[in-house]
């Protein structure tokens, strides 16, 4: 079965939500799922925890995968570092591009942490990047040589 690059349908793509992460396939590689997402046509109430709050935001929409949804392989390989952050926790860099789920970033505070706290750019003779994916719940951090490789194909269905 042949795979196609689905990096550009990833970069296009408005909401992801995490579906999983492994390390692997093979050693320095950590290969992430996410799923394409989009807001659902009925509102619910927001289920803050406080009637206050939910009457001053209103019903919403949830963004939620569906069955015409796609799933994503992301394979980072020859990975140095990669990091997890809950996206409650996660500020913007200086300057972001919140165009795009699929980021890369030439400078970043991860980039700038690695190469003070460890030897990451003697891991290998190329250059290093940090690349990141944004999704509704969390953002994982890569530093690595080369983009990820990117397929996808349609979320099964219960």
């Amino acid at each position: 079965m042949s795979t196609i690059d689905a990096t550009a349908l990833l970069a296009a793509e408005r909401w992801l939500r995490f579906h999983d992460l492994h390390a692997g396939p093979g050693f320095g590689a950590v290969t992430l799922w996410v799923d394409a997402a989009e807001p659902s046509d009925t509102q619910s109430p927001l289920g803050s925890g406080s009637a206050r709050i939910d009457r001053i935001i209103g019903p919403v929409h949830a963004i939620e995968s569906g069955p015409d949804s796609l799933r994503y392989r992301i394979v980072f390989r020859d990975c140095v570092a990669w990091a997890w952050r809950d996206e409650s926790y996660a500020l913007p860099e200086d300057g972001e591009d919140t165009s795009t789920m699929l980021r890369r970033y030439a400078r970043s505070a991860f980039l700038d942490y690695t190469r003070r706290t460890g030897f990451a750019e003697s891991m290998t003779a190329r250059p290093l990047e940090h690349f990141a994916v944004v999704t509704l719940d969390a953002i994982l951090d890569v530093l690595c040589p080369d983009p990820p490789e990117v397929t996808a194909r349609p979320v099964p269905q219960d």
